[in-house]
């Protein structure tokens, strides 16, 4: 099934806070490339905003702001001054010279990704090697969640296999089919235990997805009422 729809389950948790650290980038990456997603996750949120203002505000401890406020300054003392490799050709050195022009061409894959998975990327500075043609970057992990880059070469694809768990698959640039159907740019593929498939990639293009596992959601209270109306 192409375009696999995330829900308005997925939707609802993401307007509430609720929804976790990766699936919150795999919403935002595909609705910077897939407007009917950006449209659906809107509509879900003002929605949630309406009911939101009905509730009753909820105190706040004494020393909430100043707690804030060593929480942001402990955050930017550990982001230091790292920043993407940089690389440099020795005059009359091919090798070098092919080095860096590789090394550019991976820094504009990464430039072209959507605004929340390029900054992540370029933090984290380079892909590992996981198979031929394949490449894989983590991004980010909170509570048994986990988002990470796939790069697939041309024609390569990741070898056949099964899930532990429920994983989406993003496309970000070019395509690939599994057996099942064919993903291009804002499409989600979603895989759970009971999926076996090989993933490849389309001829021509470097594919690149987001690939994020995460657990079942499951609401009550007003959240549990948007999710029940939505599906009606």
């Amino acid at each position: 099934m192409t375009n696999h729809p995330l829900g308005d389950e997925i939707y609802a948790a993401y307007a509430s806070g609720a929804l976790s650290g990766p699936m919150r980038l795999l919403l935002d990456a595909q609705s910077a490339v897939n407007a009917e997603v950006a449209r659906a996750r809107q509509t879900v949120e003002a929605a949630a905003g309406v009911l939101l203002e009905s509730e009753a505000p909820a105190e706040m401890a004494p020393n909430a702001l100043s707690t804030l406020f060593d929480i942001i300054d402990t955050e930017e003392a550990g982001l230091g001054e790292a920043g993407p490799a940089r690389f440099s050709a020795r005059t009359g050195s091919e090798s070098s010279r092919n080095a860096a022009q590789k090394a550019g061409q991976a820094i504009d894959e990464l430039l072209d990704l959507p605004g929340s998975v390029r900054d992540l990327a370029l933090a984290r500075g380079g892909w590992s090697f996981a198979g031929p043609g394949v490449r894989t970057m983590p991004l980010m992990t909170e509570d048994g969640a986990k988002a990470e880059l796939i790069r697939i070469e041309p024609g390569r694809g990741v070898p056949h296999h099964g899930h532990d768990g429920t994983e989406f698959t993003l496309v970000l640039t070019g395509g690939f089919s599994d057996g099942r159907a064919s993903y291009g740019p804002g499409d989600v593929c979603m895989a759970n235990p009971d999926t076996t498939h090989k993933p490849v990639a389309d001829e021509g293009e470097v594919c690149i997805v987001l690939a994020v596992t995460d657990g079942p959601l499951a609401f009550t209270g007003a959240l549990g009422w948007i999710q029940r109306a939505l599906s009606r």
